[in-house]
């Protein structure tokens, strides 16, 4: 379903948008809670329940909200550390806003983890208490039998069944809060929260190390909020599809739609989310690489089933030629594709990893808004935003406007690590001096441990990370990322590539060579053979190798016909890749 606005009532929430703009930017997550209100019986979020659509107003939310919080201090849980794992829901959201506004720092989970590593990660960062839904009501028991300081466990399925003792329904939570509220109790109502409090502990994905526990205050979530709605302004709606314990998911679309009132739709189920997005019909959403690759991919698809693939790239180098002189017939041009997307082009901010050029760039051709740009949970997460992804599809943007960026001893080529400060930049690691110590310089600027170069319009273009930096015996480095760049610019069959160093045996020398593993789409070379698409690859990236620099070229090819290993946020893990891969080669 489609929350549907009229005229007149879309002139009223753009008035009250903007008289909640002119009373200046918050600076705490429970002052954006509590100017929303002002947008009342509108519905604020939608979710499906046994396939049916369940929608939520924005004074539910808030009695929601005041009632849960409110409950939480009568059971001695105010104030205090409380964890969230569970799939993305409403019920997720109140929680998150319950803890919070009412002082307390929530961690949220990634629910993708092993029992062992949620309760590790609870235990890491001091939650005394875990919210979850029925899916993960046995890790909610194994983990109080091995952290005593857990007091309660709440089960966040609507409808879920009440056992008593430390385990109890945010069901009950509400209807206990309810009660309270209504005889006069403003405990949580009134407790006053500041700019420096802790919100959250938001843990790194620790795919290269040890998962590191990020601390972030109010203000750097209000800054984000604010930040975000300066460079793009509001938004009707949104679709929530990737993981809600991620910043990207929860600052960019949650606490952002949340204020400024823009419909939230949470997408139930990866394989749903374009049979949602025509149903859903959202003017925004947060996305990863290879959500854009699945719209890509699909709109192609359609394409040249329906024999009309030529037909549309000539209409869109017409089309590109015309928008040099301000001419956008996109619209009009790519009707049909529109309407296959709920009758308007979204807005998509992709993040999380790098995309594909060309995936950008055509998006952006046929229509769609892509947002690219750059940032990190240690930022909350933005700090840099792109909006032309049809002339630089690579380019990372300028300076979000609550953070600035420096390069940090560049290069001959400008090449040097990109450093941030700003309003919404961590203080550092929960309980880790030593990790936040050396994430800092002297004088305040994070250390991104990425490297990236700034153009003549002072946007930045990501190199690589350090931590993948190569450094060859002849002391040349390299950033595997520019190798797996140009095998995805050249091999459009490319779905993944992870370039990394392999060490060879020569004649009886040991000698150190660039690899690279691809994972292949058979798809898009049909009628071959697995062994005619092996040969063609390693055919195909020995002619990339041209013009590259000798020890860039990749002289090892490894094909795979399955994706690789990734974590929650659909991110490769490079070095589960590397592992599968990586072994010695008689020559």
């Amino acid at each position: 379903m489609t929350i549907q606005h009229s005229k007149k009532e879309k002139k009223e929430i753009a008035k009250l948008r903007t008289k909640l703009h002119n009373m200046g930017p918050c600076s705490t997550i429970k002052e954006m809670f509590v100017r929303s209100e002002a947008f009342g019986d509108r519905i604020a979020v939608v979710e499906k329940i046994k396939k049916q659509d369940v929608c939520y107003t924005v004074k539910e939310f808030h009695d929601r909200v005041r009632y849960v919080g409110t409950a939480l201090y009568e059971i001695g849980l105010g104030g205090k550390h409380i964890a969230i794992v569970s799939e993305n829901s409403y019920s997720w959201i109140v929680m998150f806003y319950a803890i919070v506004c009412g002082g307390g720092v929530a961690v949220p989970i990634d629910k993708e983890l092993s029992d062992k590593d949620i309760s590790m990660l609870i235990s890491k960062g001091d939650a005394v208490a875990l919210c979850h839904s029925k899916n993960y009501k046995e890790t909610a028991k194994l983990h109080t039998e091995q952290d005593e300081r857990c007091q309660y466990c709440f089960n966040m399925t609507p409808g879920a069944k009440a056992e008593g003792g430390k385990f109890l329904t945010v069901d009950e939570l509400a209807e206990m809060g309810k009660k309270l509220v209504e005889a006069g109790d403003r405990r949580f109502i009134d407790k006053e929260i500041t700019g420096d409090m802790l919100a959250a502990i938001v843990f790194t994905s620790g795919t290269t190390g040890t998962n590191k526990g990020v601390m972030l205050t109010h203000f750097n979530f209000a800054s984000n909020v604010d930040g975000l709605l300066e460079f793009l302004g509001p938004e009707q709606s949104t679709m929530s599809i990737l993981p809600m314990n991620h910043v990207y998911e929860l600052s960019c679309s949650i606490l952002t739609a949340i204020y400024m009132y823009g419909v939230i739709y949470i997408n139930d189920s990866l394989k749903n989310i374009l049979p949602n997005i025509n149903d859903f019909k959202p003017t925004a959403m947060a996305v990863v690489p290879l959500v854009l690759e699945a719209i890509y991919n699909g709109i192609w698809a359609k394409a040249e089933a329906s024999g009309k693939a030529d037909v549309m790239r000539k209409a869109i180098k017409v089309s590109n030629k015309l928008l040099e002189i301000g001419i956008d017939i996109r619209p009009i041009v790519f009707k049909q594709i529109k309407e296959n997307f709920g009758g308007q082009f979204p807005t998509m901010s992709c993040g999380g990893a790098p995309a594909r050029a060309d995936h950008i760039k055509n998006l952006s051709e046929l229509g769609f808004n892509i947002i690219s740009g750059y940032g990190m949970t240690e930022a909350s997460p933005t700090i840099t935003l792109h909006k032309n992804g049809r002339k630089k599809p690579l380019c990372a943007g300028k300076a979000f406007p609550r953070a600035q960026f420096r390069i940090d001893d560049p290069d001959e080529e400008g090449i040097g690590e990109i450093q941030v400060r700003g309003d919404n930049v961590t203080q550092g690691y929960y309980k880790d001096e030593e990790a936040t110590k050396a994430s800092f310089t002297e004088d305040g600027w994070f250390k991104t441990g990425d490297y990236g170069r700034v153009d003549e319009d002072g946007e930045l273009y990501i190199t690589g990370r350090k931590k993948f930096l190569i450094i060859l015996p002849n002391g040349e480095n390299i950033f595997p990322e520019t190798v797996e760049s140009n095998i995805m610019e050249n091999l459009l069959y490319a779905v993944e590539v992870v370039a990394f160093e392999e060490k060879v045996e020569i004649l009886g020398r040991e000698n150190v060579v660039m690899s690279a593993a691809i994972y292949v789409d058979k798809n898009k070379l049909k009628g071959m053979t697995d062994e005619e698409i092996i040969e063609k690859t390693k055919a195909d990236v020995a002619a990339s190798n041209k013009g590259q620099p000798a020890y860039r070229k990749v002289q090892n090819v490894y094909v795979s016909f399955d994706e690789f290993e990734k974590n929650s946020t659909r991110k490769v893990i490079r070095q589960k890749v590397i592992d599968r891969y990586t072994k010695t080669i008689a020559k």
